[in-house]
């Protein structure tokens, strides 16, 4: 499975530790300001920064992203649980249409033989 937790692509120049360390004010100047760049290219960052900016304490957005992940985790466990018992439940759906279309082939050809 997929890492759905993490929602930084490998190409971004931006990271979570990077934004983490932006919110704190641990970032030299240089980097605060290419923090601040992609702020200004991208609301998507703008948003994230935002948002942390609004938590008093590092603990408080860790507990928050644990949070968020697990009811993550738990949506897609239900998600796929749904999936397989649809398809699970189709196959055999599928045989019996095939089975009444054969069945319907046969008495079709029987009244013609008659």
């Amino acid at each position: 499975m997929e890492d759905l937790t993490n929602i930084w692509s490998a190409d971004d120049e931006l990271n979570e530790e990077q934004l983490m360390n932006y919110v704190k004010g641990k970032l030299s100047g240089e980097r605060a300001h290419a923090v601040e760049r992609n702020m200004a290219r991208s609301s998507f960052v703008n948003d994230a920064v935002e948002g942390l900016q609004q938590f008093s304490s590092a603990e408080k957005i860790n507990a928050y992203q644990k949070d968020i992940n697990d009811h993550l985790h738990q949506k897609l466990t239900e998600r796929r649980s749904k999936r397989k018992k649809v398809v699970g439940n189709l196959s055999w759906e599928i045989v019996a249409v095939i089975v009444v279309i054969l069945l319907c082939l046969l008495a079709f050809v029987i009244v013609e033989m008659m």
